[in-house]
């Protein structure tokens, strides 16, 4: 479970943070753009390290496609993780895709079955209001022909702008909107397993997110995440 919130807290992260590209207000980015992230349990104790750095960025009509190459850390600096992430601004609307979210060892188990996806990708505006609500985001993913049952369902709800904050990190002293929103993730493969939690995000104009944090459902804190360094 810890690796699915870290997961999770990770995906919002890489995919705000970086160089300008005028599209939306709060995530932008340019080719070339790195920034690095750390994780910390609820004792403030460092847990992990990701990196994070733009591949390709192809700039459309109405705003772009990137690539965002992750590469995760465990306290010690042991590698446990390299993989992309796909961003897309359009209209000023930031698309995130809800993929992103499942962990790449379940779609490696469930990658030699044939899969049938049903998606909603979560979406952030240029321009935010306190009060707002946002829309929730889902993805169900199930295997059609294997022996056990297989599924994983992401749904990412009551996400709401609940105010502004001035968040300080390594990175800086940034004014961000404060957003919480609830997850729920759902995996089935032979065995049920169904985890809930709760996450707040600050965001920050032309930086994204600086900060995250996540609770489980009793609403204990789980952990944090925090923008270190970005150029």
């Amino acid at each position: 479970m810890k690796k699915i919130i870290t997961l999770t807290l990770v995906v919002f992260a890489a995919l705000s943070n970086g160089a300008f590209a005028q599209c939306n207000e709060f995530y932008q980015i340019n080719e070339g753009s790195n920034w690095e992230l750390e994780t910390y349990n609820a004792k403030g104790k460092l847990s992990g390290r990701n990196q994070q750095h733009v591949t390709q960025y192809t700039k459309t009509g109405d705003g772009f496609n990137a690539t965002i190459n992750s590469i995760m850390f465990n306290e010690k600096g042991k590698e446990l993780m390299n993989g992309n992430l796909e961003m897309k601004c359009a209209g000023g609307t930031i698309y995130i895709d809800m993929r992103n979210f499942i962990p790449e060892q379940q779609l490696k188990n469930m990658g030699s079955y044939e899969m049938t996806i049903e998606s909603e990708n979560l979406e952030i505006p240029s321009k935010l209001t306190i009060g707002e609500t946002l829309k929730d985001g889902s993805i169900n993913m199930t295997a059609t022909n294997s022996p056990l049952p297989m599924k994983m369902t992401v749904n990412i709800t009551d996400r709401k702008v609940e105010g502004k904050e001035s968040i300080t990190t390594p990175a800086g002293t940034f004014d961000c909107y404060k957003i919480s929103s609830k997850a729920n993730f759902k995996n089935q493969m032979g065995v049920t397993m169904n985890f809930q939690f709760s996450s707040i995000e600050w965001l920050a104009p032309k930086v994204g997110i600086v900060k995250s944090e996540s609770y489980d459902k009793n609403g204990k804190m789980n952990g944090y995440t925090i923008l270190t360094k970005r150029n």
